[in-house]
């Protein structure tokens, strides 16, 4: 099967291609010319994409039965100057590929989004711009899906983590902390997160694509969920009880950002058949050396 992926560079991008081409598929990854894809080699064929207008001569070429769209600008805070930016690439190019995959005949678009876009009952309240962004995007599948003809899901994501991530997100930075006994100052902590291993996250990706192949009803929307949802303080407790007993935390040193989700969303629907596998506890026992 021949399968394009938007943002194939990044932390999920580059497990889900791996993945994808350990199971004989034939990938292409859509790729800004700036993007480091060293970590591809062998793996994909990695095309440079300086224009949006292109996709679709590209797409037209290739013929993909699958498309996995993971490009994104993220920005927690978004100045005034960088709103162009941000809508150009989650919006504009994001509509630009799923009319080139339209056109293309491609059966399977598999979308993905952020849990940030809905408060703790599943209502759509923006945490962001950026997460408005996302939401705007989705709302735009849905014509390409029932008038263009591209069968579509759409996979909100909480906080994913992994080996090789390279993110700086807080977990790594607690962990990192908790190996040096270097103090780290943080908010008072209890807002929750959900934190869900790159394994997990990429089967999910690729069970929202079986559905759609399966004939599952769309345009589709699921949600990846540890279902094990953390205070932060919590999940500092849980780093001090497998091997990270140097961790020292400065309650309050922080405050909370604007838009801070103190409560994640405790429904929504996994893509058929899956459910997450990996536990945290391993990975704070293995990055510690517990």
């Amino acid at each position: 099967m021949t399968i394009v992926v938007s943002g194939g560079t990044g932390f999920i991008g580059r497990h889900l291609v791996r993945q994808l081409a350990e199971a004989g598929e034939t990938v292409h990854v859509l790729a800004r010319p700036d993007s480091d894809a060293a970590a591809l080699a062998g793996a994909a064929t990695v095309h440079r994409i300086t224009d949006g207008q292109t996709l679709g001569p590209l797409l037209q070429d290739l013929r993909p039965q699958t498309c996995f769209h993971l490009a994104t600008r993220y920005a927690h805070d978004t100045a005034s100057d960088a709103i162009p930016a941000l809508i150009a690439a989650n919006l504009g190019f994001a509509a630009q590929f799923a009319d080139a995959a339209a056109r293309s005949g491609c059966r399977a678009f598999v979308n993905t989004g952020t849990a940030s876009q809905l408060n703790s009952r599943g209502a759509y309240l923006p945490a962001s711009l950026y997460a408005a962004s996302k939401q705007a995007f989705e709302d735009l599948l849905v014509y390409f899906d029932r008038r263009a003809g591209l069968p579509a899901a759409s996979v909100l994501l909480y906080d994913t983590y992994g080996p090789g991530d390279t993110r700086n997100k807080l977990l790594a930075q607690l962990i990192q902390a908790a190996k040096t006994g270097t103090p780290i100052d943080l908010s008072p902590g209890e807002q929750e997160i959900d934190l869900l291993h790159i394994d997990d996250a990429v089967s999910g990706l690729a069970a929202a694509a079986r559905a759609l192949h399966g004939g599952a009803a769309h345009p589709a929307h699921y949600v990846l969920s540890s279902r094990r949802p953390l205070s932060i303080r919590a999940l500092a407790d849980l780093i001090i009880a497998n091997g990270g007993e140097k961790l020292q935390a400065n309650w309050g040193a922080r405050a909370y950002r604007d838009g801070e989700v103190m409560q994640t969303w405790k429904g929504g629907t996994p893509p058929p058949g899956w459910q997450p596998q990996c536990k945290l506890e391993d990975f704070l026992r293995e990055s510690l050396g517990a």
